[in-house]
């Protein structure tokens, strides 16, 4: 129930205060703020696999639900700028992989879902099933996630407005 209020409280306060995506990275970092060991003999909190699925099967159908015929005929018309920017994005990734193994020893599985697109519940359930570092990967990935949204996004709509 605690996982729930967090989740419920910050991603309400963001989305009242109307971030871009508040429910989502609310309720992704209410859920870890109050999942975290407040004594020595508290344990973080864990779901089971099938309990993950569901919630990953969730975010699946209410994604599926938004995609139209509409929203895949206007992303073609803009294919050309989208694919050179997913290769730009993937070689910056190999090179973050290559950094994040050399430099700090960080296991394969870790460095790569650390740079993987997605949500933050999809790769956190990804993670936990790879056994990789969650720590790590939720913690660069929330980085990656604000800094797209508080730095990446402004300049854009600057420069498109």
């Amino acid at each position: 129930m605690r996982l729930l209020a967090g989740a419920a409280v910050v991603g309400s306060l963001f989305e009242h205060l109307g971030i871009p995506a508040g429910m989502l990275l609310g309720s992704a970092l209410g859920a870890g703020l109050v999942n975290q060991p407040v004594t020595p003999r508290m344990r973080p909190a864990t779901f089971p696999r099938a309990m993950r699925q569901t919630g990953l099967i969730a975010i699946g159908f209410v994604s599926g639900v938004m995609l139209t015929v509409d929203s895949l005929v206007s992303t073609a018309a803009v294919a050309l700028p989208v694919v050179a920017a997913y290769l730009a994005l993937g070689i910056l990734n190999l090179v973050f992989i290559t950094l994040l193994m050399s430099r700090y020893r960080v296991d394969p599985a870790t460095a790569v879902l650390t740079v993987t697109p997605g949500g933050l519940s999809e790769v956190s359930s990804l993670a936990v099933d790879k056994g990789a570092q969650l720590g790590v990967v939720l913690t660069v990935h929330a980085v990656r996630l604000f800094a797209l949204v508080f730095l990446v996004l402004p300049i854009l709509l600057t420069v498109l407005a």
